[in-house]
């Protein structure tokens, strides 16, 4: 295993360059703006609990069964333990770029960098299948309120381009406008909740036989668990959120544990209350009867009315919103991190006057618009063919990055000295982390075709590709070692992103001490 050094690279030469012959958008550090509610946000803006309730808890209703509120527990539990170890890295490594850091650190560079296309590859999916189904939920909704039929192209490009402008904009200003949304979705999800449980009574609201083992034998449990956990996909993001967190050694382990449990609560509740209304043993029927969002905006009106029902169209309009910005903001400040150490094309690394990764957030939104358009072009369907494909890779990916996180947390704390490391929160948790996230990704590889929605053959080789990006990643930590080693000892130094900032602008001074002296 690669010692890990966090010294920067030392000119060699004597020569120093102005510093004018390095760009500061090469070397500018993101302002520490965030506090530990708006981290918060920004980590449930990804999994926001509406669009989880309306758009994928049905699914594991209807093809998983009643055991889809233990699926949502045992997935929080899961994540949870990973948590505990994970932050441990967190409190010590605060650099952009999240768990390549951790991975590299743990496991060696070349891992890392294995990690970093793992990472890669899984967020332009997930951006990509979020921008692909957005515009049809939007198209959806508007008809539901208002009986207008929108065009798709408008409401595809218009609210990516929106979503462009705040992205760009400093990342607090997203964070609040995100914690409005999270609040009106939370309060609309409690107020089904508690109107079930008053006009029900809590008995019969909140069945016993929902959260007992015997739920297991109705339908499939690992459907349901496929599902459930899918909806954690992206919680590990809240750490790139360090870089621009006010103390991130307090702050993000806070906002990791507060987001899950209010996501695990949220979720648990609601799923609990809906089951007791589709019935346990006829669950699978029902929704299947009524359509699976149908399902959900049936009780809606049924126990909110009317009023309820626009509040919550209105709810399913934010929440898309607020997934894109979100997932736009943690996806690209992981390109931003991964193009600082060179890992990644170097325009990725830019930053504007804002702190705000620009280069890599105009990518995404390219990405975005250009895709699911090119799709619809040539006579496909963005929801079906996009959509639905890209968020498979993106969850198998995610699964795969907190197992390799996970790991890699055992193995950084095995280099300490023992006096200066916990057995159980450095050691044994995590050890147990990853074995279940392991596990969890094996469940998911087997019943991928339910993530996709799609039987074809050839889309057993898709989670290929995922493993392929691991080794190929692998590969050229390897290749950076023997061709670039200025590059590769950088990979990954410096605990803060002042100090990897630093050891950055000290490699690209060296370098272009290097070119001047050529050029004389």
């Amino acid at each position: 295993m690669v010692h890990m050094s966090d010294q920067p690279t030392q000119v060699s030469n004597g020569t120093q360059p102005s510093t004018s012959t390095v760009s500061i958008d090469q070397t500018r550090v993101a302002k520490r703006t965030l506090g530990t509610w708006q981290i918060i946000v920004l980590i449930i803006g990804a999994m926001t609990p509406l669009a989880v309730i309306v758009g994928t808890a049905p699914l594991g209703f209807a093809f998983g069964g009643p055991s889809t509120v233990l699926a949502f527990l045992i997935a929080g539990i899961v994540i949870g333990i990973f948590c505990i170890g994970y932050v441990q890295m967190v409190r010590r490594i605060d650099r952009p770029g999240a768990f390549y850091n951790y991975i590299a650190r743990g496991l060696g560079r070349p891992a890392g960098v294995g990690g970093a296309m793992v990472g890669t590859i899984g967020y332009l999916f997930g951006f990509l299948g979020a921008a692909a189904i957005q515009g049809f939920t939007l198209q959806e909704s508007i008809i539901a309120l208002t009986g207008v039929e929108v065009p798709w192209v408008l409401l595809h490009v218009i609210p990516l381009l929106l979503v462009g402008f705040l992205i760009y904009r400093r990342i607090d200003i997203s964070a609040m406008l995100i914690s409005i949304i999270v609040a009106f979705e939370v309060v609309l999800l409690l107020a089904l909740s508690f109107a079930i449980i008053a006009r029900d009574g809590i008995a019969n609201a909140l069945p016993l036989e929902v959260i007992s083992p015997d739920v297991f034998s109705i339908g499939s449990w690992t459907v349901a668990f496929i599902f459930a956990f899918l909806c954690f996909q992206g919680y590990e993001a809240g750490a790139l959120y360090a870089p621009e967190a006010k103390n991130p050694g307090k702050t993000v382990p806070r906002a990791l544990y507060g987001a899950l449990a209010i996501i695990v609560v949220v979720l648990v509740l609601t799923t609990w209350t809906l089951t007791s209304v589709s019935g346990i043993e006829t669950q699978m029927d029902v929704v299947l009867e009524q359509g699976l969002s149908g399902f959900i905006f049936a009780t809606v009106g049924e126990y909110l009315g009317t009023f309820g029902l626009v509040l919550f169209s209105i709810g399913s309009l934010l929440a898309q919103l607020a997934v894109m910005i979100t997932i736009g903001n943690f996806m690209s400040r992981y390109l931003n991190g991964l193009a600082r150490d060179s890992i990644l094309p170097s325009y990725l690394g830019r930053l504007n006057k804002h702190g705000a990764p620009y280069a890599a957030q105009f990518t995404l939104i390219g990405i975005g618009i250009f895709v699911p358009l090119l799709v619809w072009a040539f006579g496909g369907d963005p929801y079906t063919q996009v959509s639905t494909i890209a968020f498979g890779v993106g969850a198998i990916a995610a699964t795969l990055l907190q197992a390799l996180a996970s790991i890699s947390v055992v193995g950084y704390f095995l280099k300490q000295p023992a006096a200066q490391r916990s057995l159980w929160k450095q050691i044994i948790i995590p050890s147990i982390a990853s074995v279940l996230l392991i596990a969890a990704l094996a469940i998911e590889l087997a019943g991928f075709s339910w993530i996709t929605g799609v039987e074809a053959g050839w889309t057993v080789l898709l989670p290929i590709l995922v493993f392929a990006m691991l080794v190929f990643g692998i590969g050229f930590g390897y290749w950076l070692r023997k061709n670039r080693p200025e590059v590769y000892q950088d990979l990954a130094a410096g605990d803060s992103a002042e100090e990897a900032a630093a050891i950055r602008t000290d490699r690209l001074m060296t370098q272009a001490a290097a070119r001047e002296q050529k050029k004389q």
